[in-house]
């Protein structure tokens, strides 16, 4: 009976999930000839063809499908493998690259990759940029993950929801009195927005149109950093999640005005249909739900 060769079989799986052989050379550092070469190998041990050639394409076929199922599988087992082998006892390193939408608050950021860095088998890379582009990096295979604030409805990508976020309206010291009049104090007032393409904007602009609200827009920003920054310095009010007064009003340079109930979100967890599969991915994606769960748990029996 023939062995079966690993490597060929790796080979095929990346090029399956990368669509074609020049971006698996671009993974695999290796040349297109090579790639060629072992696949064919590959495909003349098991006696078929994995691919369809059309117009110098490959489309992975049936029998293709079938190999690929297993062969995730079979890599998956391999992860699972080295993951459950005492750190210690291993140089096995783990790579994470996660993507973070600027608009995130990080409290919550701090709250899902806490962990992380106590893992002496996992190596973590954290990018921030806007949802686009980091869609971008994640079909492109230089994302495992992106955490967004934004559902991404396309059916090439996976939404795990990692929870809901409340808003609030806050301001400077200059706001203290303002909350008797609240929300009506909002308008004309002095307002640091998100940019229009950002849905929690448009979120927040229709809950000034349900309230009759037209605020004095300063500018567009999509950190929230740079947007608390204002805030306390007094230039402005803003609506950011809950979550982040945690933190942010202690120093007292920042003052709720109210709760804006009509805006709620979630934060998201968007995987490729690849990325989903990774050991690593869904350990840390299933740690937090854990924890979360956990906390609430907590609270309520307190």
């Amino acid at each position: 009976m023939q062995r079966l060769n690993y490597n060929q079989l790796y080979y095929f799986y990346v090029v399956a999930n990368e669509g074609s052989i020049k971006s698996a050379c671009e993974k695999l550092h290796l040349t297109q000839p090579t790639i060629s070469c072992q696949l064919k190998m590959l495909e003349e041990n098991f006696g078929y063809q994995l691919f369809d050639r059309k117009y110098r394409k490959l489309e992975i076929n049936k029998k293709g499908k079938e190999v690929l199922k297993k062969a995730e599988k079979i890599f998956l087992m391999g992860d699972e493998l080295m993951n459950k082998l005492p750190e210690e006892h291993t140089n096995y390193q783990q790579e994470l690259r996660i993507g973070i939408v600027n608009s995130l608050p990080t409290s919550f950021v701090n709250d899902f990759t806490v962990d992380i860095w106590s893992k002496n088998n996992v190596s973590c890379h954290i990018l921030h940029g806007k949802l686009a582009d980091l869609i971008q990096d994640l079909d492109g295979d230089s994302l495992d993950l992106v955490l967004s604030d934004i559902y991404f409805n396309d059916s090439k990508y996976n939404n795990i929801n990692l929870g809901e976020q409340k808003y609030v309206v806050v301001g400077g010291n200059s706001f203290k009195n303002s909350s008797i009049n609240f929300p009506q104090c909002l308008n004309n007032a002095p307002y640091l927005s998100l940019s229009k393409d950002n849905q929690i904007q448009k979120d927040i602009d229709f809950y000034f149109e349900v309230n009759n609200i037209n605020p004095n827009i300063i500018g567009t920003v999509d950190s929230l950093e740079l947007i608390l920054n204002a805030v306390k310095k007094d230039n402005c009010f803003a609506i950011i999640p809950e979550v982040v007064l945690e933190n942010d009003t202690k120093d007292g340079n920042l003052t709720v005005l109210g709760d804006a109930n009509e805006i709620i979100s979630s934060y998201w967890a968007i995987t490729s249909n690849v990325g989903c599969k990774r050991l690593s991915v869904r350990l840390l994606i299933n740690n937090y739900k854990m924890k979360k769960r956990n906390l609430n748990i907590d609270i309520k029996s307190a």
